[in-house]
């Protein structure tokens, strides 16, 4: 069977937000709205207003065990 490969997304029209540490871009979120996850494992919330907290939510391996 062939490899199966992506594109990368194309950059999003309009305002955009950019990831502080690895320097993705992404579509600026809506006031309260639905949290920007980036690839790096920081989860940014726009809390109103252009105000934004941070939070580092690991992919893998981030919840202690049991």
């Amino acid at each position: 069977m062939a490899a199966v490969t992506y594109t990368a997304a194309p950059n999003p029209g309009g305002p955009q937000f950019t990831c502080s540490r690895c320097h993705r871009t992404y579509a600026y979120p809506a006031d309260h709205g639905k949290p920007i996850r980036c690839e790096c494992g920081w989860w940014y919330y726009n809390v109103g207003h252009g105000r934004f907290m941070e939070e580092y939510k690991p992919r893998i391996g981030g919840a202690p065990g049991p």
